[in-house]
């Protein structure tokens, strides 16, 4: 069929009334005819357009909806090259990865690709194994035929050669199952492919998906042994080579493609990486089992198996509790890696795991120190630089100096020096040297060099947090500060440096009535740490104590520094405790300063654990409450037990990252310590 009949009807569809996350959809029929086009880089291009406009990070638009039909027409033209592609955007569209119900366009979406069902159980039988191994992945989205697609798909598995194939119809099938079709009998088909089926690849996902399934009577959990005894198999007997596509295109999915192309460049197994990543993820809170799994690879000769092992280490690390020292002690050995691809993945996972990497410190600071001391950013570097420079912008400290920096080691403040003093500034220095503290007070004279030529620079402030965290020894610094534009950083180290900065007292006085609230109220706080001016800060609370919420936490955390001084707002904190507040920061606030400024213990206990169990997020601030509170909290007691036998990371979330991730749950981990020793007396 050609691809005008192919596609008949598609300009008299009103694209240019709809529109697409970057306009007018006016381009829709052209992308429709690139995806049938015979050549596969006018396809890719076609298939990149329809995924950042048309489907763009997964939205739904009318456009979308539109479309829908006619990529149902190309996708159920047998012969035609590029089908694949078009079914999985199809499985995308209609949300095959998404258990969940969906409403308006995205449940209209939903719908047109389930009705589809009789063209996706012929094309299971399609003659070309690429089409086969991608409609596995469109089946979840026909929740009505679920029965039936789970039917078909073990039909097919039946008479399936096709290495890709059987292993998409065992993860579809497993998937079905996980959401509750045919789940036990699926479960138990798939232990038997884990124990029988000759193929390892098929075995592996078996294995990763039987771990991802409930529990099945006589069914075994699945065993470390036998996941590291069938990944030796995968390795030794090799997995499939895809061969390149002898084409470039400007797209996104191409730079993938091109990206996926030389990583498998040289090895005998491109695909294992995969199976390691799904076994270890499929093995979910068994944080032991995945420790073992992952440092036995990390520990093997086979460079192949060490480079698969470290991103799904990082993910472990990133997502779970666990005693890691062991398996960052062996990313650390991996910087003396006799492969290139081994010192920037192990850098990336050290960079923002804080004082867990400090098994790593030695190999980091010989590393760092044998390195060259400034390079350009490239994916293909294996040196640590100790700065990184990019096409434009600013510099920015490299991951191996950040990680060293991170762990506390004093061996990085000479490399963080040479940093301070190098031509171009990088953003980040400040914040890495003021994780030392007032150990770090030997680069004030450094600091202060490079603030007299950063008044109007935005990295300006990210010094001035230095001289905060270096304190009272920052004191010969308040000439530098009083020259700077008085932000909420400058504020907020003199405060940091008390009594000495004196002479900032006629600016901070002015600076209480600033337009900005928080500059007004770190400057309240000032006024009391520098001068010793209680009524000043005082007058300051009095004002935002009747503004938005904002300003209400900013005075009770506030008259909450103040302690007893500022008793007489007792009563006040208490009504605030009877605010709404959903996300519960003004009533953690509140309560806090209830118990600092009055001793209060019974109306603040409640108000803690009631914020504890609604948002995960204030945690480490009412530990430390606790922890303040000794005997007092003595009910809080179960609550800090059960955060501290959780293995999940309290702010990992799914789908969701954030570099401070690891550093802020262990910043909690250690003070739910110490506040159950305090508690228990």
């Amino acid at each position: 069929m050609d691809v005008g009949e192919l596609l008949a009807g598609v300009d008299e569809v009103r694209w240019s009334r709809m529109r697409h996350a970057y306009g007018p959809a006016v381009e829709v029929p052209e992308l429709l005819r690139g995806l049938a086009d015979a050549d596969p880089a006018v396809r890719e291009t076609a298939l990149d357009a329809m995924y950042g406009g048309i489907h763009h990070q997964g939205d739904v638009y009318a456009c979308t909806i539109e479309v829908i039909p006619f990529l149902l027409r190309i996708a159920a033209d047998v012969g035609r090259p590029g089908r694949a592609e078009v079914v999985g955007l199809l499985a995308s569209i209609g949300g095959a990865d998404d258990p969940e119900p969906r409403t308006g366009l995205y449940r209209r979406a939903r719908q047109a690709v389930a009705a589809g069902y009789p063209l996706w159980s012929a094309l299971a039988h399609d003659p070309d194994p690429q089409v086969r191994a991608a409609v596995p992945a469109v089946l979840p989205v026909c929740a009505e035929q679920a029965t039936d697609c789970v039917d078909l798909l073990r039909d097919r598995f039946a008479t399936e050669e096709d290495q890709r194939v059987r292993v998409a119809i065992v993860e579809a099938a497993a998937e079905l199952a996980k959401r509750g079709t045919a789940t036990q009998a699926t479960g138990v088909w798939i232990a038997d492919l884990l124990a029988r089926d000759e193929d390892v690849q098929v075995r592996i996902t078996a294995l990763a998906a039987s771990a991802r399934l409930p529990a099945q009577p006589g069914v075994p959990p699945v065993r470390v042994r036998t996941a590291l005894e069938l990944l030796d198999a995968a390795y030794t007997q090799e997995t499939p080579v895809a061969d390149p596509a002898g084409f470039t295109t400007g797209t996104l999915i191409g730079s993938v493609r091109r990206l996926r192309e030389a990583s498998a460049a040289g090895r005998r197994a491109p695909q294992a990486d995969q199976l390691v990543r799904a076994i270890s993820n499929s093995l979910a809170d068994r944080v032991d089992d995945r420790i073992a799994l992952l440092s036995t690879l990390l520990a093997s000769s086979d460079w192949e198996r060490r480079i698969d092992a470290v991103f799904p280490a990082g993910n472990l690390i990133d997502g779970w509790r666990g005693p890691y020292e062991q398996l960052v002690a062996l990313i650390g050995d991996l910087l003396y890696g006799d492969h290139a691809g081994l010192r920037p993945r192990a850098t990336q996972v050290l960079e923002n795991l804080g004082e867990l990497a400090r098994p790593a410190a030695d190999p980091l600071f010989a590393g760092l120190s044998q390195s060259q001391r400034v390079a350009r950013h490239s994916r293909r570097t294996d040196q640590l630089p100790w700065l990184v420079e990019w096409a434009q912008g600013p510099p920015t400290v490299g991951p191996a100096l950040k990680a060293l920096a991170g762990t506390g080691d004093l061996r990085a403040l000479p490399m963080l020096q040479w940093v301070l003093e190098h031509g171009q500034l990088p953003r980040e220095v400040g914040q890495l040297i003021a994780g030392y503290g007032d150990q770090a007070a030997l680069l004030v004279p450094v600091v202060r060099r490079r603030l007299r030529k950063l008044r109007d620079d935005e990295r300006r402030d990210d010094l001035v947090y230095a001289l905060a965290a270096v304190g009272p020894a920052a004191g010969d610094a308040v000439p530098d500060l009083m020259k700077l534009p008085a932000s909420l950083a400058v504020v907020r180290a003199f405060t940091a440096i008390g009594p000495a900065a004196a002479a900032a007292m006629p600016c901070l006085r002015e600076q209480v009535v600033a337009s900005d609230r928080l500059v007004a109220a770190a400057a309240a706080e000032a006024l009391y740490a520098v001068g010793g001016d209680t009524a000043g800060a005082l007058a300051v609370y009095d004002r935002f104590l009747t503004g938005d919420v904002y300003e209400q936490r900013a005075a009770v955390d506030g008259l909450g520094r103040l302690g007893p001084q500022a008793a007489s707002y007792a009563g006040q904190l208490r009504k605030l405790l009877r605010r709404k507040d959903p996300h519960g920061w003004l009533r953690l606030g509140a309560a806090r300063a209830l118990w600092q400024v009055a001793g209060e213990t019974s109306t603040v206990t409640p108000v803690l654990e009631g914020v504890w169990d609604a948002n995960p997020h204030t945690r480490t601030a009412i530990a430390q409450v606790w922890w303040d509170m000794g005997l007092a909290a003595a009910s809080a007691r179960p609550l800090i037990e059960a955060e501290l036998s959780r293995v999940r990371r309290h702010n990992a979330v799914d789908g969701g990252y954030s570099s401070a991730q690891v550093v802020d749950d262990e910043r909690l981990l250690r003070a739910c310590r110490a506040a159950l020793t305090a508690v228990a007396g």
